[in-house]
């Protein structure tokens, strides 16, 4: 069987964290994104190749019928994440690749891997609508993260999500503020393992006051309907003091910009991957500051969001 389709990269704006124990976020699908292609084959196994943004094949492996063993890999550690969620999605779907005699899959991001918006969970919902199975269940199967990304792939547009008794809850929403045109967000240089982060956070937060969890979606809200760009600042600063007082670290701006004329507020798990800011004054100058700060990489809301 045939497949070809593409899946969001993601942004998480609110609630990161605490998005894992129930607390309602902000989330945003991007313009980037990861898109896979299957053909059948008669070479009796599964064959895969992932391609970076530049043409580069980064990844390379074969995987065999009986149970996705590995036959061989470019790279034997990252052969096992497309194993998990084959073995996965053969668990919730059990007729998944059962009357192919083999298929050849090709996986290509359009933005670097290093960026760190979304490799793992496009590839997730991508080979869960090729299996035929519930992308947030095989999410589930193979990863502790809150889904919010699933939710991002599979979106057309910004959405309200939440784990509400432990299952996902996804609302679209319609968020372009009137001045996204002084929000960016920052390519910081530097990838964060989203898993250990939430292992680590799992295991210093088991049981978060629930007031944490209602702060934090009350800030969810309020950004969602900030009037002005100052109002949206002032959220900014909030949710970034709420954050640094949980998990104890100090915020970005008291670590990396503190000079910034508007305001800088961390996305995911805090200290790498990408951050939001606010710039009121011309990009020109945006531009100088941020390689003053040793920066190069950074797109406007309007240019990335879905």
């Amino acid at each position: 069987m045939s497949f070809n389709s593409n899946y969001n990269a993601k942004l998480l704006l609110t609630a990161e964290y605490l998005v894992l124990n129930g607390a309602r976020a902000l989330a945003v699908p991007l313009r980037f994104g990861q898109r896979l292609k299957v053909e059948d084959t008669n070479q009796g196994y599964l064959s895969w190749e992932s391609f970076a943004d530049d043409g580069c094949c980064w990844f390379s492996a074969k995987y065999d019928f009986d149970g996705f063993g590995i036959i061989e890999s470019s790279n034997q550690g990252m052969a096992q994440f497309p194993q998990k969620l084959l073995k996965a999605a053969l668990k919730l779907n059990p007729d998944f690749c059962s009357k192919t005699s083999g298929c050849h899959v090709v996986s290509n991001l359009n933005y670097p891997l290093l960026w760190g918006l979304g490799s793992s969970s496009t590839l997730t919902a991508a080979l869960a609508a090729w299996a035929e199975v519930d992308p947030f269940d095989l999410h589930f199967q193979v990863s502790a993260g809150s889904g919010y990304d699933i939710a991002c792939a599979i979106s057309n547009g910004p959405v309200l999500y939440t784990l509400r008794d432990h299952k996902p809850e996804m609302e679209p929403l319609a968020f372009s503020p009137s001045f996204a045109d002084k929000i960016f967000f920052v390519y910081q240089g530097r990838k964060q393992d989203s898993a250990e982060e939430i292992s680590t956070f799992r295991r210093r937060n088991t049981n978060p006051d629930p007031g944490l969890l209602e702060a934090a979606s009350v800030l969810t809200y309020r950004m969602l309907h900030a009037s002005d760009l100052a109002e949206f600042e002032q959220v900014m600063r909030e949710h970034e003091m709420l954050i640094s007082g949980l998990i104890g670290l100090p915020s970005i701006r008291n670590s990396r910009f503190q000079d910034l004329p508007g305001e800088v507020k961390s996305l995911g798990a805090w200290g790498g991957d990408f951050c939001m800011l606010t710039w009121n004054e011309d990009t020109a100058l945006l531009s100088a500051y941020l390689k003053s700060k040793g920066l190069q990489t950074w797109f406007n809301f309007n240019d990335i969001v879905l």
